[in-house]
């Protein structure tokens, strides 16, 4: 008030209000105070008395236009809102339309753009990271000695190695199903399969590639007790037009295989949709991650057959 009714000086009292609020922003970081369990305007925000100072004195137009000076000096830090129902409700929209509301409209599509340049920012080094990430599973799952998963089985010394043979679905499957070849690499305790899956899942609407969640090749069934799925390493995302592999281990008793063992065998997975820039899965398997967002599929394969022998 000393400042503007007495000294007529605004530029100064905006000053004092621009301390004041450096002030009350230091006290919050300090107390980790939130602005919304603060009640008193005149506290939380120094510059709604200037305004409040300068409608009240005694020439109105003079008044009006250092409130609406205040307004468009400060509106990236005062409250706006508060200080426009303190002006005159007969006030013509003209007089705040240059001075304050089109800059601040401005400065708001500005800050859109910006936010919206962040975000893209933001995804695509979200896109990049979950990249080397599945690219690093695949990697690491790439061949027998590599599994992460296998350290804590103790395999042992690997006595043979089947030949490569492409895995043929019972029934007709869908257009989603990946190439799937299958090895065999048997230890003197286990028997370890391997699926390596190349996706070449295709949208039947636009030909796009699909990415494929929550890959694994499962034995649903063995035929002998003396085979035992013990466990099952799976992908969480395998890429359009890329191979990896999958794994499922059974602890084996050869000594108590009495002749052909006979393993039912399955291969699931979810297809997602591919961002068509990036060609990056829209989303990320993970269990309840994909629930309702892509489609999964529970596809039969021929079974496997295991011989004694083919641990000697």
């Amino acid at each position: 008030r000393i400042l503007y009714c007495d000294l007529r000086d605004l530029d100064m009292a905006l000053e004092y209000c621009d301390v004041r609020c450096e002030q009350w922003e230091s006290k919050k970081r300090r107390s980790r105070f939130r602005a919304s369990t603060i009640t008193d305007d005149s506290e939380s925000d120094p510059y709604l008395p200037l305004v409040k100072v300068a409608l009240a004195s005694g020439d109105q137009k003079e008044g009006v236009d250092a409130a609406i000076k205040v307004l468009s000096l400060r509106r990236d830090v005062m409250d706006c809102g508060a200080a426009l129902r303190l002006l005159p409700g007969d006030l013509p929209l003209s007089r705040i339309a240059r001075p304050f509301l089109i800059p601040a409209v401005v400065d708001e599509e500005s800050e859109v753009r910006q936010m919206k340049v962040t975000a893209a920012l933001l995804r695509a080094s979200y896109v990049r990271l979950k990249k080397e990430l599945t690219d690093a599973q695949i990697e690491s799952q790439a061949s027998l000695r590599s599994v992460p998963a296998f350290k804590s089985l103790g395999l042992g010394e690997l006595i043979r190695t089947s030949k490569s043979f492409r895995a043929r679905p019972v029934h007709a499957t869908s257009s989603s199903f990946p190439d799937v070849t299958i090895t065999k690499h048997y230890f003197p305790r286990y028997l370890v399969i391997q699926a390596k899956i190349t996706n070449s899942a295709v949208s039947a609407l636009s030909g796009e590639g699909r990415a494929l969640a929550d890959v694994s090749f499962v034995v649903a069934e063995s035929s002998d007790e003396a085979l035992t799925p013990t466990l099952t390493v799976p992908l969480k995302t395998l890429p359009t037009r890329s191979t990896g592999s999958v794994w499922c281990a059974l602890a084996a008793s050869p000594q108590r295989l009495d002749d052909i063992a006979v393993i039912a065998c399955e291969l699931r997975y979810t297809v997602l949709n591919v961002d068509a820039t990036t060609g990056a899965p829209l989303t990320f398997g993970g269990g309840s991650a994909t629930v309702g967002l892509g489609q999964t599929y529970v596809e039969e394969l021929r079974d496997l057959e295991v011989r004694p022998s083919d641990f000697e």
